[in-house]
């Protein structure tokens, strides 16, 4: 019996395993060559600076090397980015995961090494920016290419990115109980997919356990033994109001400075921009360099901040700096991901808001600890739009139950503060916004919407077209085939990207071309228009009237085209 004719549980016990050993072994990949092959041997053992923390001492030792930090990043960003666009990956994160989910698009299995590689140098090297994104992205990939060597079906396929998603997270946080949870959850901004929990379990449990035979099983910040004080719920509340508005003003940051960056013409000039800015800004606050999850484990261990300036004001700055270090290092087109550095933002920001506290009552706030941590998770839980999640990895981060009260409370306001476009740009709203449920949800609007309402696209291939540009029309499009339309406007068939590439360039794509599988009217619902795609296997659907060609229409078109229409009746999001 084949794998994918196994009933659910035992098909995904088996699948869960293999994804969770192959991102395992990818997350110590990424570990390896960021900290080592680069976090030690350039920056510790040539630059002698620390990216992962140092004492105050260490500091003013490692203030001469600091100061080539922006030489340094001016030309490590646009490696990066050199990297991630030679192998085709211009965009690395958990959003590419996100988006090939919804979309149920094939993720390239060279997008795996570009993210980990691209992310690496800019992490490795003192940029900010977090190990989950590529871990994340490369994890989707991943599965996916698992689920296809397994003969998977479809919808099994689809599944794995989001599982491969989660159990890349989970394992470089070393909170595989959270990841399982966030594979459901950070698809969605007020939804679950309760379908992925069980095989994420397994993988992320799996992924975990390879990566912390290798690091270490402690938690991430260490354990945390602080015991619950009721007397510190209104505080957390307070402290909710803070870090739901760090998390607005870290997303709209790194959404002004991404388009801030595009007015620059050259990306690797930009990149170079970025590099020299947050190269200058960690010569006043090493905390911006690199992950920064263990300045956080420093600080919550009695770690002094690590700054040139007076500590109330260094405190006061620490998580704005934070935020325009990250949003100057992805805006500029370094690769990396958006969540650590957005809990290193949180942490910051609890740890000011505990000092100013512990000023102010040594006797009644003792410790930092407990607002560092709740800080930390609310502001990542408002950002991220996964409550669940964060509340979850609040217990696995820290190795105690005794802040998930205050966890709950303070981020319960965080959500209520936070407003606009959430860390994932791909994040639809719910299921019944999801292209990829549209047949569960959607046919009442489907049916409603005609095809001539789209409009159809004039894209095809002319019937004397050669080879070579048969295949530029098809890859600039983004599909993998197109019909073939004679000087009549009359379709005579199709072509793909797979008969062609086996061809010469020279020769007449008509050579290649297979039958027309079937096409739609302008007065077709789209509902008809996806049933089309669905019984073809495309992408597109063939839009004719009375035998003449009128274009196509596309399941991105059918998507903008639902939400355009279900948005006149659901009201504005929130």
């Amino acid at each position: 019996m084949r794998l994918s004719e196994l009933p659910y549980y035992e098909r995904w016990f088996i699948a869960g395993i293999v994804i969770g050993i192959s991102v395992g072994l990818m997350a110590l990949a990424l570990y390896y060559l960021e900290v080592y092959a680069l976090g030690r041997l350039v920056l510790l053992d040539v630059l002698h600076v620390n990216e992962r923390g140092m004492t105050l001492h260490q500091y003013y030792a490692s203030l001469p090397w600091l100061l080539l930090m922006p030489l340094v990043l001016a030309a490590a960003f646009p490696l990066s980015l050199f990297v991630a666009l030679a192998m085709r990956t211009p965009e690395v994160g958990s959003d590419p995961a996100v988006k090939a989910y919804h979309r149920n698009a094939r993720m390239r299995l060279e997008e795996a090494p570009a993210a980990i590689i691209s992310s690496a140098i800019t992490i490795g090297l003192g940029g900010s920016a977090g190990r989950e994104g590529p871990a994340s992205h490369a994890g989707a990939v991943i599965s996916q290419w698992l689920s296809r060597i397994m003969n998977m079906s479809a919808e099994d396929r689809r599944r794995a990115v989001a599982i491969g998603l989660g159990a890349g997270i989970g394992t470089v946080f070393k909170s595989p109980f959270a990841g399982a949870i966030l594979s459901a959850e950070l698809l969605y901004r007020r939804d679950m997919e309760p379908e992925v929990i069980y095989p994420s379990l397994i993988a992320s449990s799996i992924a975990y356990v390879i990566y912390g035979s290798v690091t270490g099983f402690s938690p991430i910040l260490g354990l945390r033994s602080c015991p619950f004080n009721p007397l510190y719920l209104p505080l957390f509340a307070v402290l909710g109001l803070i870090t739901g508005s760090m998390a607005m003003l870290y997303v709209r940051s790194l959404n002004y400075f991404s388009r801030l960056f595009r007015s620059l013409a050259n990306p690797f000039v930009r990149a170079a921009l970025g590099g020299a800015l947050v190269g200058l800004l960690v010569i006043l606050f090493p905390e911006d360099m690199g992950e920064g999850l263990s300045w956080v484990r420093s600080l919550m261990g009695g770690g002094q901040v690590v700054t040139l300036l007076p500590l109330a004001l260094a405190l006061l700055l620490l998580p704005l700096s934070k935020v325009l270090a990250t949003s100057l290092t992805l805006g500029s087109g370094a690769k990396g991901g958006v969540f650590a550095p957005g809990l290193d933002i949180g942490a910051f920001t609890g740890l000011a808001f505990g000092e100013a506290l512990h000023f102010a009552s040594p006797s009644l706030f003792r410790e930092v600890g407990p607002f560092v941590v709740v800080g930390m998770l609310s502001t990542f839980g408002a950002a991220s739009s996964a409550p669940v999640s964060s509340m979850l990895m609040t217990v696995e981060m820290s190795g105690s139950l005794a802040l998930l009260p205050g966890e709950m409370i303070a981020l319960a306001v965080a959500m209520i503060v936070f407003r606009g476009p959430t860390l994932l740009r791909e994040q639809v709203e719910s299921r019944a916004r999801s292209p990829v449920h549209a047949g569960e949800y959607a046919i009442p609007v489907l049916r409603k919407v005609r095809v001539a309402e789209v409009p159809p696209r004039q894209l095809y291939v002319r019937q004397d077209a050669r080879v070579s540009e048969a295949l530029q029309v098809i890859t600039s499009a983004g599909l993998l085939s197109l019909p073939v339309v004679d000087p009549l406007g009359r379709v005579l068939g199709i072509v793909n990207s797979v008969d062609l590439r086996q061809g010469r360039p020279e020769e007449p794509a008509m050579k290649y071309m297979r039958p027309e599988p079937g096409h739609v009217r302008p007065d077709s619902s789209l509902e008809e228009a996806i049933n089309m795609m669905s019984r073809t296997n495309s992408r597109y659907a063939i839009v004719e009237d009375n035998g003449k060609f009128m274009g196509i229409v596309t399941l991105d078109d059918v998507v903008r085209a639902y939400e355009r229409e279900a948005s006149r009746y659901s009201g504005p999001q929130g």
